[in-house]
C-alpha cells in the first residue's frame, strides 16, 4: 500500500492568549493557556525575566563568581567568608568541591595568589594552588550564578516599618519608598543607598506673614528676634502676596532648628527683620494608611524637577529627595487623592473636585493667582497628560465610568470636554505608550479604541481574555508600561498580572503572569545611561526590581503555554504526527518540557503517557498527552528536534519550564511533521 508522503506544518507562534474565540477560527500560534510567557515584539513567546529585591545595594541579578584551588579545604563550607593571608583577598563561599579541592566564591574583593594560605577567619585551611573563573559547563554555570545571587539576596532588606509600603518612586537615580513606621502611627520616607535604606527626615514648618522686601530665601538662617530660636530654611513656601510689596505670607520649611519660635515675633536674617512669625514651628508628620501617588514635574525648567504627590490622608506635597514640603490648597479637608503636573500647573483631585494651582505657582491655589476648581459628576480616578510633554497636549481626566479631556493652557481658557461616556478607568492604571492605555470595568482600553467603539465591549483590547479579566478586574492594583518591550502591564492583588504587547498602536497579544509576590504599587524610571527601570512594592514590605535576574527573588519561575488545537486546515482528517522541530532564540542555558494534547484531549487517540502537568490558568484536559524533556544550551538561534508520536485530527503543543536559574528564551515557531491518513467517520 502506498503511504502518503510526510508533510510539514509551520506554526508561527503569536497572538497571545484567547479564551473565547471558537477553536476552528483561531490561528495555530494562538494560545489556549499560558502563564509567565510574554508576546515578543518580534514574534514568538518569551519566558519572562524575574525580579529581585532592591534597597540600593548590589543587585543579585549582577552577581558573578570565581574559584580558588587549594592543597586542602579544611572545614570551609557554603556561606563561609574566606581570605588570602598574603593578598588580603576575600570572598563568600557558594559551593565546595572536595573532589577537585576547589572553592567557588562570590562577593570577591582582591585576587588570591598562588602559594598563600587560604583561611577561614584567622584559621588556615590550605594553601592556594590556583585560581579560576566561571565553569564551562552551561548548566552548572547557571546554577552557580544562581547561588552567587543568593549570597547577595540575603543582604537586601525590606523597607523599615510595618505593613506594606504605601508608595514608591524613582527620582534622580534614587528610589524613595514610603511605609508606616513600626508602630503604625506615622509614615516614614526612605531612600535607597549602597548601604540599604536610609531614613529621610521630614523637617519642621513655621508659618509667617508680612514678609518684607528684603525677603527670605532658601538657605537663610532665620532667628526669632524675641525667642532667639534659629532655623535653617530649606524651602520658602510663598502662598500669597509678595515680598516686594511687604505682603508675603506662607511657611518656612526648616531642615534644622534650635529653640522654639514664639507667635508674633519678628523673623530676622542677619539681624534684619524679614517677616513675622505665626505660631511656633511644628514637626512635619505624615499620618499612616494612605496610598501615595506621585508625579515628577518642573515649574522652573528641567533642572528643577521635583516630586509632587498625595495619598488621600495627608496634605499634598512637594519633595526633592531632601526637603519635604506639605502644600495647602485651601480645601476644608485638604487630603487630595490624585495628582498630576500639567502645563506648569499642579492639579489635585478631591473626590469629584479638581483643584489646580496658578501658572508656575505650585504653592498657590487662589483665584487671584490663577488657581481654580473644576467639578465633575463623579470621583476622579486618574489624571494623565496625553503623549507629548507637560507643556503640550490635553489632560485626560477619568472617573471609573467616563473619560474627559481638559483642553487649554490656564484658567483663562480651560475647557473640559466629555470624551467618552461609559468607558472609564480604575485608579492607578493610566499610562502612556504611543497612546494612553487604561484598565477598567471593560478591561484594557486604549484611547483610540474607545473613540472608535465608544462604550461597547468591542473597545476592549482584552475582549478575547474576558474570563480572566472578569474574574480579576475588581482586584486591580496598578499598571505600568515597559517601552523597551512595548508593553502595557496591569497587576492584581492575587498575584496575577497581564502583559499586553502593542507595537506602533497594533495590539499583538496579551498573556497572564503570576508572581509569588503580588504587585501592589509600581513605578518606572530611567537611569543616567537611559536604561529603563521598573520597581514594585509587595505585601511583605519589600521593594522589587522587575525584569532582572532568573528567578522570582530566589523562587523558581513556573512557566507554561498551550497552543490552540491545530488541524492544518483539515479538521476532519486524521493525521499521524511524527516530529516537532522547535525554533528558539536566547542567550543562556534552558531546559524545558514539551508535551502534546490530541483530538481536543480525547482518550480515543491517546498516546503513551510519560509525565504529568499541574500548572494551568484555565482547566484543560491533562490525561492524554506525552512529554519529552529537552535541553537547550544557549545558542542565539537553534532548532530543537522533538520526538512526536500521536494520531488524531488535531494537536495542541504544550511547553513547560520551571527553574530559578534559566535565562529568558523565546520560542518562535514549531515545524510539525505529519502524514495525512483518513477522514473521520
Amino acid at each position: 500500500m502506498k503511504m502518503s508522503p510526510v508533510q510539514y506544518d509551520l506554526v508561527v507562534l503569536g497572538g497571545g492568549l484567547d479564551q473565547v474565540t471558537p477553536t476552528l477560527r483561531l490561528k495555530p500560534g494562538v494560545l489556549q493557556d499560558a502563564v509567565n510567557y510574554e508576546c515578543s515584539v518580534f514574534g514568538g513567546y518569551t519566558r519572562i525575566q524575574g525580579y529581585e529585591p532592591f534597597d540600593g545595594r548590589p543587585s543579585p541579578a549582577n552577581a558573578v563568581y570565581s574559584s580558588v584551588m587549594a592543597t586542602a579545604l579544611g572545614t570551609i563550607a557554603v556561606g563561609d567568608a574566606i581570605n588570602g593571608q598574603t593578598s588580603g583577598a576575600t570572598g563568600t563561599v557558594i559551593a565546595v568541591s572536595t573532589a577537585t579541592l576547589t572553592v567557588y566564591y562570590t562577593k570577591a574583593a582582591g585576587a588570591f595568589t598562588n602559594g598563600e594560605n587560604l583561611r577561614k577567619g584567622a584559621t588556615v585551611q590550605g594553601v592556594v594552588t590556583g585560581t579560576g573563573g566561571q565553569i564551562a559547563d552551561s548548566e552548572t554555570n547557571a546554577t552557580y550564578l544562581y547561588l552567587a545571587a543568593e549570597a547577595y539576596r540575603t543582604d537586601i532588606q525590606a523597607v523599615p516599618g510595618s505593613g506594606q509600603p504605601r508608595g514608591v518612586i524613582f527620582y534622580k537615580n534614587v528610589l524613595y519608598a514610603f511605609r508606616n513606621n513600626a508602630g503604625g502611627t506615622a509614615v516614614d520616607i526612605y531612600k535607597s543607598s549602597g548601604a540599604g535604606w536610609v531614613n529621610v527626615p521630614l523637617g519642621k514648618e513655621l508659618s509667617f506673614n508680612t514678609g518684607l522686601a528684603a525677603g527670605i530665601v532658601d538657605g537663610n538662617t532665620v532667628t526669632g528676634a524675641t525667642s532667639g530660636a534659629t532655623g535653617v530654611v530649606a524651602r520658602v513656601v510663598l502662598e500669597s502676596g509678595t515680598f516686594a510689596g511687604g505682603t508675603a505670607a506662607g511657611r518656612l520649611i526648616f531642615s534644622s532648628t534650635t529653640g522654639a519660635f514664639t507667635n508674633g515675633e519678628n523673623l530676622q536674617v542677619g539681624g534684619t527683620n524679614r517677616a513675622t512669625g505665626v505660631g511656633t514651628q511644628s514637626q512635619i508628620v505624615l499620618l499612616p494608611g494612605g496610598r501615595f501617588e506621585m508625579d515628577i514635574g518642573s515649574f522652573a525648567g528641567a533642572s528643577s524637577q521635583k516630586i509632587y504627590g498625595c495619598d488621600g490622608v495627608n496634605r499634598g506635597f512637594e519633595f526633592d529627595g531632601t526637603t519635604f514640603v506639605p502644600i495647602k490648597t485651601g480645601m476644608p479637608t485638604d487630603k487630595p487623592n490624585h495628582v498630576v503636573v500639567h502645563k506648569k500647573h499642579l492639579f489635585f483631585s478631591f473626590g469629584a473636585s479638581v483643584q489646580f494651582s496658578g501658572l508656575g505657582l505650585p504653592y498657590q491655589f487662589t483665584v487671584l493667582t490663577g488657581g481654580g476648581e473644576i467639578v465633575l459628576d463623579a470621583d476622579v480616578s486618574s489624571f494623565l497628560t496625553q503623549p507629548g510633554n507637560q507643556s503640550g497636549g490635553a489632560l485626560a481626566v477619568w472617573t471609573q465610568d467616563n473619560t474627559y479631556m481638559l483642553y487649554g493652557s490656564s484658567s483663562a481658557d480651560w475647557n473640559l470636554v466629555q470624551f467618552n461616556v461609559g468607558s472609564g478607568t480604575y485608579a492607578y492604571t493610566a499610562s502612556n505608550l504611543e497612546q494612553s492605555y487604561t484598565f477598567g470595568t471593560r478591561g484594557m482600553l486604549g484611547l483610540s479604541t474607545t473613540q472608535n467603539y465608544g462604550n461597547f465591549d468591542a473597545a476592549s483590547l482584552t475582549l478575547n481574555l474576558r474570563p480572566f479579566v472578569q474574574s480579576r478586574r475588581t482586584l486591580t492594583t496598578c499598571a505600568i508600561v515597559n517601552r523597551e518591550k512595548s508593553q502595557y502591564r496591569v497587576f492584581f492583588s492575587d498575584g496575577w498580572g497581564l502583559y499586553a504587547t502593542i507595537v506602533n498602536g497594533k495590539f499583538i497579544g496579551a498573556t497572564p503572569v503570576f508572581f509569588a509576590n503580588p504587585v501592589q504599587i509600581v513605578c518606572a524610571g530611567s537611569s543616567d545611561n537611559g536604561t529603563e527601570t521598573t520597581f514594585f512594592t509587595s505585601t511583605d514590605g519589600f521593594v522589587y526590581k522587575l525584569d532582572v535576574g532568573t528567578s522570582f527573588a530566589g523562587a523558581a519561575i513556573q512557566s507554561s503555554f498551550t497552543t490552540t488545537y491545530n488541524h492544518k486546515q483539515s479538521p476532519r482528517t486524521i493525521k499521524k504526527y511524527r516530529r516537532n522541530s522547535i525554533e528558539l532564540t536566547g542567550s543562556g542555558f534552558a531546559r524545558f518540557d514539551v508535551g502534546y494534547n490530541f483530538s481536543y484531549g480525547s482518550a480515543e487517540y491517546e498516546s503513551m503517557l510519560n509525565g504529568s502537568y499541574a500548572l494551568s490558568l484555565t482547566p484543560s484536559l491533562w490525561d492524554s498527552f506525552t512529554w519529552d524533556n529537552f535541553t537547550w544550551d544557549g545558542k542565539t538561534l537553534a532548532p530543537t528536534e522533538a520526538e512526536l508520536n500521536g494520531t488524531a485530527e488535531n494537536i495542541a503543543v504544550i511547553v513547560s519550564c520551571t527553574s530559578p536559574y534559566f535565562q529568558p528564551f523565546t520560542i518562535n515557531s514549531f515545524m510539525l511533521h505529519y502524514t495525512p491518513l483518513r477522514g473521520l467517520r
